[in-house]
C-alpha cells in the first residue's frame, strides 16, 4: 500500500463554562518529505499436506445456487478438479452423495472413497498406495459449511 499523504485528525469535547465546545486540529498542509513505500504484496503458497485417510464433513443446507470446487492429489500424481454445482434447498447429504460420486471418479483405484450421510471419507486402497491431498479452491455455496479434516 503506498500512502501519499499523512491526515492525522484528532477531534476533543472540552469542557467551557458555557458547556461543551468541540475543538478541532487540522491536518498538515505540507506531505511528509519521505514517504514509505511498502513491498509489492506477493501470494503465499501454503503446503500441500498428504494424508493416509480424511473426511469431508458438510453441515446445513443451501440458500443460493453455488458450486465447490476440490483440488484431489494423490502423492507423486496431478492435481484433478473435482466440481459440484448445488441448486437451493440442497441438503448437505444431497451436496455429499454428488462429492462423492465426483471424488471416487477422481481418486481412481487407488482410493476407497465412502459416503455416509452428510460424510465422505477417503482412505488409501493399501498400505503401498499413494497418500492423498484435497484442498477446497473455490467455494461460492452460502449456507453450508465444509469441513476437511482427519479420519
Amino acid at each position: 500500500m503506498r500512502l501519499s499523504r499523512v491526515v492525522t485528525m484528532v477531534a476533543l469535547v472540552v469542557m467551557t463554562a458555557g458547556g461543551w465546545a468541540l475543538a478541532q486540529q487540522t491536518p498538515p498542509t505540507e506531505p511528509p518529505a519521505t514517504a514509505p513505500t511498502a513491498a509489492p504484496a506477493t501470494a503465499a503458497t501454503l503446503p500441500t499436506v498428504y494424508m493416509e485417510a480424511m473426511r469431508i464433513q458438510l453441515d446445513g443446507k443451501t440458500q443460493y445456487a453455488g458450486n465447490v470446487t476440490m483440488e484431489f492429489t494423490a502423492q507423486g500424481g496431478a492435481p484433478k478438479l473435482v466440481s459440484v454445482n448445488v441448486i437451493p434447498k440442497m441438503s448437505d447429504k444431497e451436496i455429499a452423495q454428488d462429492v462423492y460420486k465426483n471424488l471416487t471418479l477422481a481418486a481412481g483405484p487407488d482410493f476407497k472413497v465412502k459416503h455416509s450421510g452428510a460424510r465422505v471419507t477417503i482412505e488409501r486402497a493399501n498400505k503401498k498406495g499413494p497418500t492423498c491431498s484435497l484442498k477446497i479452491t473455490n467455494l461460492t455455496v452460502i449456507g453450508v459449511s465444509f469441513l476437511i479434516d482427519k479420519d
